[in-house]
């Protein structure tokens, strides 16, 4: 009897050490796969290169922030795979990431509505290869941490920033063409406008006293003329002609004689 229950406990002994072996092989090969591929990325991937991705921080996901995360994730390795050729390391090591993404998200429940509450927090952004890596790392280390994903996730109110920003951009320059662009302040444009009526002024006033002078000169030189032609015909009349004095000269001398 005592010998069965040696034997009975021996065997649960194994199958628990058995059990939990290969648990823990399973789990150590998934760190060191996506930690491999995660610094060999880093090597071969130049470090100025942008890579796009969409996520939430964690201050705004809170519990939830591997829920919000995994999808958006999970596309821009996707994108990222397709920049490289089938037979490329790179494309095969993103891939290995991309199945851990992959299970994460299998096991996850109302991902579509939970991203959908958030949606208006999401950022696009464009990171270097470095900090892009990093962020794949730490989604990898707290999605192990925290198996288990909420069901419900409360999002905070929406940002207005964006709009407000958007409204001042609108209102600084307006695109409807009903207004033109003002280069100028109103008052100087006014005062401006002021300081050249003087000028203008000046310029009409001397165009026409200098019209009326000539007109007064043309008068002048008519009335001169005038007087001048009055005069001579007054004195030509005023004095005999030569002839008849040479005549009546001659006829005093005859009846002298």
């Amino acid at each position: 009897m005592k010998k069965s229950k040696i034997w009975i406990r021996i065997c649960v002994h194994l199958l628990v050490c058995t059990t939990f072996g290969v648990h823990s092989s399973e789990f150590g090969d998934a760190v060191t796969d996506d930690i491999t591929s995660i610094s060999l990325l880093k090597q071969n991937i130049p470090k100025d290169y942008k890579i796009p991705v969409t996520y939430i921080p964690k201050e705004v996901g809170g519990m939830c922030w591997v829920t919000l995360n995994v999808f958006h994730l999970e596309l821009s390795l996707r994108g990222l795979a397709d920049k490289f050729g089938n037979i490329s390391s790179n494309k095969y090591n993103i891939s290995i990431l991309i199945e851990m993404l992959k299970e994460t998200r299998y096991h996850m429940k109302n991902l579509e509505v939970i991203t959908s509450d958030f949606e208006c927090h999401y950022r696009d952004e464009k990171w270097q290869t470095g900090h892009y890596f990093q962020f794949v790392e730490d989604f990898l280390n707290t999605a192990r941490s925290n198996r288990d994903s909420p069901e419900e996730c409360d999002p905070p109110p929406c940002p207005t920033t964006t709009k407000a920003s958007a409204t001042t951009i609108t209102t600084q320059y307006p695109t409807s063409g009903k207004e033109p662009l003002r280069f100028l302040p109103e008052v100087v444009e006014r005062s401006l406008l002021s300081l050249l009526v003087i000028p203008i002024a000046a310029i009409v006033f001397l165009f026409v006293w200098k019209v009326k002078s000539r007109s007064n000169q043309h008068q002048s030189d008519e009335l001169k003329s005038v007087e001048g032609g009055h005069f001579t015909g007054t004195e030509e009349s005023l004095a005999p002609p030569l002839d008849d004095i040479s005549e009546k000269n001659r006829l005093n001398i005859i009846e002298a004689v």
